[in-house]
């Protein structure tokens, strides 16, 4: 009791907070022109006050840098909020050129099934200017209605499903460390020889594992099979849980306390990665030097044939490919990088929530 009374005098009552929503909307439109603000209500025709549902925010500075400098893959997330009023926040995640966790919109809702992920992806593809997610390539653990949403919202996007969660619900029928190293070497195989190979081998040790992976189709999954879209090869959904541990301190606060905290903290998590990039001298991200000093020892064995131009023939051991793209992608370059986090969230004016 002393806890509640103390958060009590510090964020102020949950239920003067949610009777101010839409006022809140208003200031973030009007302070960070461009934003995005959907609050939804339940009852507003009834002579009883109406009921609080859900709550979308998209600042115009993570959606303009996300559409700059950000690959096109975005992370959805659920978590559950503690407080007097308990219910589900909704996260849209993305990486930026350094293989960070970019944040691009959040959301309060009341419950996570099919209907408040429609909302909830509608919203979000509104916010970018996509039709039908062209160009996206989208990653869930395969939530309640969440599937569903995505075929619904976003049916030309590409889908993909963290292999984590595959793998959780697969070794509840098919145990043992045989299975485990079958499996993640068919998730991560690069070419369709290496994964049928995994795969007879655990057709071999049980044909009802080889039918149950089997149904799931493989570009949702498996590396081999993921398109050069999005131009990148995870299998997990790490950057939405990792995001959902960072607001775990605004979990539990009344809703527009919440909301501050979250705008507080990415307005300066961007400024500290807009003030880390001016140190960086190179041309490329810190990520992508180190993946070039880890790929140097196996590029030593590489033979390459010059055909024409920039076109080349790369052969390792038995496997060759033709290659005429640039070695580093541009979202992968400082310059697209500094994209990312160069508009500022200009600070809202106003009174404490």
């Amino acid at each position: 009791m002393a806890r509640c009374r103390a958060k009590l005098n510090i964020f102020g009552s949950t239920r003067e907070q949610y009777a101010r929503v839409w006022d809140y909307g208003k200031a973030v439109m009007k302070y960070n022109p461009g934003s995005s603000c959907n609050v939804v209500i339940d009852g507003i025709e009834k002579p009883e006050p109406p009921l609080f549902m859900r709550m979308f925010i998209c600042l115009r500075p993570l959606k303009d840098g996300f559409l700059k400098g950000c690959r096109p893959i975005i992370g959805v997330d659920g978590c559950h909020l503690k407080g007097g009023y308990p219910s589900q926040i909704l996260v849209g995640v993305s990486k930026d050129g350094n293989n960070s966790i970019y944040p691009i919109s959040w959301a309060t809702c009341e419950v996570e099934n099919r209907e408040t992920w429609v909302w909830f992806l509608e919203s979000l593809m509104q916010c970018i200017g996509s039709a039908y997610g062209a160009g996206f390539t989208f990653m869930s653990d395969r939530q309640k209605g969440l599937v569903e949403a995505l075929s619904e919202v976003v049916p030309n996007a590409e889908t993909r499903f963290c292999v984590r969660h595959i793998w959780a619900n697969f070794k509840l029928k098919f145990t043992g460390s045989v299975f485990k190293e079958l499996f993640w070497s068919a998730a991560r195989a690069t070419t369709f020889v290496e994964f049928q190979i995994a795969m007879q081998q655990i057709r071999e040790l049980d044909e009802d594992a080889y039918n149950y992976l089997e149904n799931i189709p493989t570009h949702h999954w498996c590396r081999h099979a993921f398109s050069d879209s999005c131009r990148s090869n995870m299998l997990l959904n790490n950057m939405c849980e990792t995001f959902n541990s960072v607001i775990r301190d605004a979990r539990d606060k009344p809703i527009l306390t919440q909301m501050e905290w979250m705008r507080r903290y990415m307005m300066t998590r961007n400024n500290e990665k807009w003030e880390d990039s001016k140190e960086i001298t190179t041309n490329i991200t810190p990520y992508v030097h180190k993946l070039f000093q880890r790929m140097s020892y196996v590029a030593r064995n590489c033979i390459i044939e010059a055909a024409r131009d920039d076109t080349y023939e790369v052969q390792l051991n038995d496997d060759q490919r033709v290659d005429a793209e640039q070695f580093v992608h541009p979202y992968y370059t400082m310059d697209t990088y500094r994209a990312a986090y160069e508009p500022a969230i200009q600070p809202m004016p106003g009174p404490k929530h």
